[in-house]
């Protein structure tokens, strides 16, 4: 072996634990990767914890990023409802890690956004509890016309198409059905079909005082999302009382 080879394979075999070191060292973890931009976070600047969460889920490669980023989202909500809190509820709905944690996110970005309520709080207007109700007494009796016109008024129609579940058959059964139902047509005489338009009138009528059980009737036995704005933790899953980012965790003072 000429010198010149010895001396490669002495340069290699030096080599090798470092690389060996290197292999050994654990990934960044998400903490890490982002350590600095989570450090220099202030609850005065509440935009900053939702702009570093989208660049956060953009790139994450992992849970605990995924994670992280949720959390960044939820500090932006639960510090700034009134202007972030939509954006931040929807952000959070992107990277929902199940279809329940989605649809949940939607629901309380209609609230905190002011444009609606939880499907639990549904509460019909009088006129269109008139107009439903009429319109189930007359396909009760056959008079299928008379039910549809009666669904035009007060957006009876509206009501229909949100409770219609609760029908034998739902909306467009009922509708189909009203339109078959010809002057001089014969009522109904099926006890379910009976039973289900009452029990419909009465949950609608009985508004806000509505049993769970009512509300089983009207939406089924999906499981209803329940929404306390004013429970910011229970809502954005953070605590606000420690948004400072500090050794590595989510701190109580700056």
């Amino acid at each position: 072996m000429t010198p010149r080879a010895l001396r490669a394979i002495v340069s290699t075999l030096a080599v090798v634990p470092v690389l060996l070191a290197l292999a050994a060292r654990p990934a960044p973890s998400a903490e890490s990767r982002w350590d600095a931009r989570l450090a220099r976070l202030d609850p005065v600047r509440p935009m900053d914890y939702l702009e570093l969460g989208e660049e956060v889920a953009d790139q994450a490669g992992s849970d605990a990023e995924r994670r992280l980023a949720r959390e960044l989202f939820g500090y932006a909500g639960a510090l700034d409802p009134t202007r972030l809190g939509r954006s931040a509820m929807l952000a959070l709905a992107s990277i929902a890690e199940s279809d329940a944690e989605r649809v949940r996110a939607l629901a309380a970005a209609e609230l905190v956004g002011g444009r609606g309520a939880s499907r639990a709080g549904l509460v019909a207007e009088p006129a269109q509890v008139d107009a439903l109700a009429r319109a189930i007494s007359y396909h009760r009796r056959g008079e299928g016309r008379k039910a549809l016109g009666a669904l035009k008024q007060g957006d009876g129609d509206g009501l229909l198409d949100q409770v219609g579940v609760a029908l034998s058959g739902g909306a467009d059964v009922f509708r189909e059905e009203c339109k078959a139902a010809r002057a001089g047509a014969a009522p109904v005489t099926d006890e379910d079909v009976i039973a289900r338009g009452l029990l419909v009138e009465h949950a609608l009528r009985s508004g806000e005082l509505r049993s769970p059980g009512l509300d089983t009737a009207l939406f089924g036995d999906e499981p209803l999302i329940e929404i306390d704005l004013t429970d910011p933790e229970s809502t954005w899953r953070v605590d606000p009382a420690r948004p400072w980012w500090r050794g590595g965790q989510w701190a109580g003072n700056g």
